[in-house]
This record gives structure tokens, sequence and C-alpha cells, in this order.
């Protein structure tokens, strides 16, 4: 199971509806299922311990952040990577004890904390969730307001979970990023070797996948940083590394426009360093490296589903511009628009398309997980993408052909009033072969959506058809728990389609 909205707290007639959760599991200890070996860590009065339980050079921290910059008091790993002390030996000894004893006792009651790690457990489903709401609000957010105000002042729920790598298990964690607006990671131990964090740029930079610093845990340290800044676990080269991972996540800041860029990725982005390449969510990883087994792929964690089925998505001939692949932003991409034609009308032109795409195709000898050079999409329903290319490529008519190139921010447009099986296939050999007219991409979108949907109201009755064959669908590859793809991966130029 990964971190969903589905168990969110529902309303009950005649009561207030209490917030929404983004990460819950329910409760094994309220629910009487699990008999924990070190009660004081459940007690009411548990939040009251954290004094005890934190380490005294935290507290010059925290003073730091109340007066105003905790920075001086910390290290600074890498800009916006922090590390300071945090829990005392004996609290991340106590803590260990009991989740050990909790993995002997209650396994089958307790789910995975995401998609990548295999064998960790969510302390609030344990029944943590009162001690570390209490960390977070009143010890953590002064700190995560003075370093992060946008993301990290507001924070209002949160999910907290524990990582092991071990040799035969999990050795390592493939390069991420975190469905956190802020990460707090504290290593409790064991004995270990190597098993360092490597920190890479932020999404949305054009260094993203550039090495920025590379983190050597510390039992008991605390580092700090933003959940869009890719990371990843190298891996262990003996021992046992147990840590401690607190997401804290701020509704208001998730509502906000900030968010939706935060996320998106550059066009242009720098070459990538080999160590800053996911192969879970990097479709040119093979391009740069070569392609793991099976064995080394799920020992750092990696989601071979995701590789799959983006590998599968890839072999569709068409795909649907209202849920356009995150490529169309960096890969030349042909667009038909048949919103309100006549259903027979649509379907021909549907079908016309995916032979000549399918022609195109077996041109071309494209590496696995990779997208070809050119990519095909259709727009039967004037929604999501649809409007947004038309009003770039000035596409007024339906029907309607472009090739769009996002990144080089032009276009081609198809001249002539008969758009075939014919016309298609010599307007993408005359693109293949340079011989289109170039036109610089526009920026009425606006307008372009108000026609589409027009024209769309006029459409005969009985609605629009479903294609001959379905069309692709953007790859499902957020359901991780890392964020990756919980959040927008379009990728951003001057004129990405958002």
């Amino acid at each position: 199971m990964t971190a969903t909205e589905s168990g969110s707290m529902q309303a009950t007639p005649g009561r207030q509806q209490e917030p929404r959760r983004r990460f819950f599991f329910g409760d094994i200890f309220k629910a009487g299922k699990y008999e924990p070996l070190h009660g004081e860590l459940f007690s009411p009065g548990a939040a009251a311990q954290w004094k005890k339980w934190l380490s005294p050079d935290f507290e010059h921290v925290l003073a730091a952040a109340r007066d105003g910059d905790p920075r001086p008091a910390m290290r600074e790993e890498s800009p916006g990577v922090y590390s300071f002390p945090l829990f005392t030996h004996e609290f991340c000894d106590l803590l260990l004890a009991e989740v050990e004893h909790a993995q002997s006792v209650a396994r089958e009651d307790l789910e995975r904390p995401n998609g990548m790690n295999r064998y960790g457990i969510v302390l609030n489903q344990l029944g943590l969730e009162p001690l570390i709401t209490a960390l977070q609000q009143e010890h953590l957010l002064p700190l995560q307001a003075r370093l992060f105000p946008e993301e990290g002042s507001e924070a209002d729920d949160h999910h907290c979970f524990i990582v092991r790598y071990k040799a035969g298990e999990d050795v390592g964690l493939d390069m991420h990023e975190d469905d956190a607006d802020v990460t707090l990671n504290v290593c409790l131990g064991k004995e270990f070797e190597a098993a360092t964090l490597s920190f890479c740029g932020l999404a949305a930079d054009l260094d993203h996948r550039k090495l920025k610093h590379t983190y050597l845990h510390e039992k008991g340290r605390a580092v700090v940083h933003l959940g869009r800044h890719r990371h990843g676990a190298d891996n262990i080269a003996s021992g046992e590394r147990v840590n401690f991972i607190l997401w804290s996540t701020s509704g208001k800041y998730r509502d906000s426009e900030a968010y939706r860029l935060h996320r998106m990725r550059s066009t242009s982005a720098e070459s990538p360093d080999p160590i800053c390449l996911s192969y879970t969510h990097d479709r040119d990883y093979t391009a740069h490296l070569p392609k793991p087994s099976k064995s080394e792929a799920i020992a750092r964690g990696v989601m071979l589903d995701i590789v799959e089925k983006r590998h599968e998505v890839f072999q569709r001939p068409v795909h649907d511009l209202t849920r356009p692949l995150e490529e169309i932003n960096s890969v030349p991409s042909v667009c038909l628009f048949i919103e309100g034609l006549p259903p027979p009308r649509q379907h021909a032109l549907f079908t016309d398309l995916m032979h000549v795409a399918q022609d195109v195709h077996s041109q071309f000898e494209v590496p696995p997980h990779q997208a070809p050079p050119l990519l095909f999409f259709v727009a039967v329903q004037p929604a999501g993408a649809v409007p947004q290319v038309r009003g770039l490529c000035g596409a007024m008519s339906s029907p309607a052909l472009v090739v769009v190139d996002i990144d080089k921010e032009k276009c081609h447009r198809f001249v002539g009033d008969d758009i075939n099986a014919e016309s298609m296939r010599q307007f993408v050999e005359s693109y293949l072969k340079g011989e289109l007219e170039t036109e610089p991409l526009g920026e009425s979108g606006g307008d372009q959506r108000e026609q589409s949907e027009q024209r769309q109201q006029e459409a005969p009755a009985g609605g629009t058809p479903q294609p001959a064959e379905p069309v692709g669908e953007t790859p499902a590859e957020d359901v991780d728990g890392t964020g990756e793809g919980d959040s927008p991966e379009a990728k951003r130029s001057r004129c990405s389609l958002l």
C-alpha cells in the first residue's frame, strides 16, 4: 500500500468535518492490535518527554530559530541542505528497540511506508502519531519556518516512517524527490559502512541532475531539506542503517501556484551526473547508464512496474492530448485535432493517424523505456492540453494538423483543405525532411479554449466516440509515495504545457 488520500477522514452528518489527511494508515495501537515494548512512547503524556529525548545541542538551534536565523547554529551541508543534532542516543536506542519489537509481533498489520522502501514501517500507523505531531508542531515548525518559509512555515500534516538498509534487503534507494514539502531524516543507527545520502538539485532547476553533496549519516543527527530536492541513498557496504523519516506537508502551500511550478521539470536541464539518474523516473536513464538487472533494481527500491508501464506507453503509436506525456515538452509531436467532428469522420481520421504513426515509428530504433524521436497525439475532446496546444500553434479549425516543438518554441501547420491518410503521411514526411514552413509558438491559448469548447457544444448528437484503439495515457508514476509522480511532471520552458 502507498500513501494516498483514500483514508482521508470523512464528515459525519451533524458533526464538523475533520481536517483532510494526506497520509492516513490508521492506528493499530488505538485499535488494540499492538502491545508496545516501551509504553512511555504511547502514553498521553509522551509529548512532554521530548525535553529529555532531544539533544541539548538542538535547544541552541531552536533558540536561534526563534531569535531569527538558525543557520549559524547548524551545519549547512549544501545550499538548502542543513544538519543538526536532534535525538539523544538513548532515544535512538529506545525507538529502534520499539521498531524491532513491532516488526516481530505486528508485521502483518503494518504497511510499507512507500513504494520504494520494502523493510520500513509507518510510525503513525504504529500509534506514535501524537508523539510525532508534538515533535513537528512544537519543536520543528519554528526551524522549518525560518529555513523554508514558503514550504515549511504552515505544515499541518505529516507522514512519519522508518527505513532500513541492509545487505540482502534494500541496499540503497533510487534517486527521487519526496512527496513532502519539507523532509527530516535522522539516523537511529546501527553499525554500518558507506550508506551515504547523495543530493542533486531542486526539481525545477536546470541542474536538478547535478551532484551537489554527499552526506555522511551520524547517529541522532538530523538532515533537513525540501521534499523537491532530488536525493538518493547510496548503497550500504556492510552492516545495517535504520533511519527516522518525517515528511511535513502544508495544505496552503499545496494549493498554491508556487507548489505547481516548484515541481515542474526544465526542458533545458543540464546533462546529468550518473549518480543523479533515476531508473524509476528518468526516461533517458539507459542513454547514460547500463540497464540494471532486476535484482539490482529491486535492491535499490526501483519500482519496476512503473518502468514497465512507461515502456508499454511508449509502444502506443498515438497518445491522448488531453493527458499528454511529459515528453511533449521535449520531443516534436504531431497533433491531430478532431473535436466536434461527426463520429464517423473522427473514427476515420484517428485510424489514418494510427497507421501513419505506426509506419513512422517503424523507421526508428528506439532504446527500451525511451520515447521515439517523434510523438503522435490526437485531440478528441476540448480538454486538458488541447486548448493550449491549439493556441500555441494557432490551429483554428477542426480537423487541424500540426507538428509542435515546444522545446524549440516553434510549430508547423498543415495547409490545405483535405486531411486524410495520404496528406497526413506527406505532411509528416515533409517535416522529417525539414521541408515545412516554421512558425513561432503563440500565446493565444485562452481564445482557443473558448473556440474549442464551442465546437464541442456544436457536435452532433451522440457524443464523442471512442477511437478504434485506446489512446495512450500519461503513466501514473506517482503512486510510489516519493512525490515523483504525485506532483506535476510536465517539463518547464517558456511555452511548457501545464
